[in-house]
C-alpha cells in the first residue's frame, strides 16, 4: 500500500445518516468507498480510502451530513494504515458490497 493512502472510518446510527454521510464523502472528495457494515443493532460503519487529504476532507463531509441526519457516533482517519490492516477491509463480505454499488452506478 502506498504511503500516502489512509483510510477513514465513519460510524453512526440508523441508515439514513448512513447513506447521507456516504453521499457526502464521496461527493466532496476523491476517496472509494471499501467497506460499509453492520456494527450492532442500528449501528452502522462506513470505510473509505484514498489520499491523507481527501479522506480527512470525506470524513469531515460525512460527519457533518450524519450529524444533520442523525447520530455521528465516532470517526477516525488512518494515515498510512500498515498493510495487515488494510487487508482486513478486503474480505468477501465488503467485496460483494463493492459489486452491488459497481452495479448501482452501472460499472457492472
Amino acid at each position: 500500500m502506498s504511503s500516502d493512502i489512509a483510510i477513514g472510518i465513519v460510524e453512526t446510527r440508523g441508515l439514513v445518516a448512513l447513506s447521507a454521510g456516504i453521499e457526502a464523502m464521496i461527493k466532496t472528495a476523491d476517496v472509494r468507498c471499501v467497506g460499509v457494515e453492520r456494527v450492532t443493532s442500528g449501528y452502522l460503519a462506513v470505510a473509505v480510502r484514498g489520499t491523507l487529504a481527501a479522506v480527512r476532507q470525506a470524513v469531515a463531509a460525512g460527519e457533518a451530513a450524519i450529524r444533520a441526519h442523525g447520530e455521528l457516533r465516532s470517526s477516525q482517519v488512518y494515515p498510512k494504515p500498515h498493510p495487515t490492516t488494510a487487508a482486513l477491509l478486503d474480505n468477501p463480505e465488503t467485496a460483494r458490497i463493492r459489486e452491488v454499488m459497481a452495479g448501482l452506478r452501472g460499472e457492472g
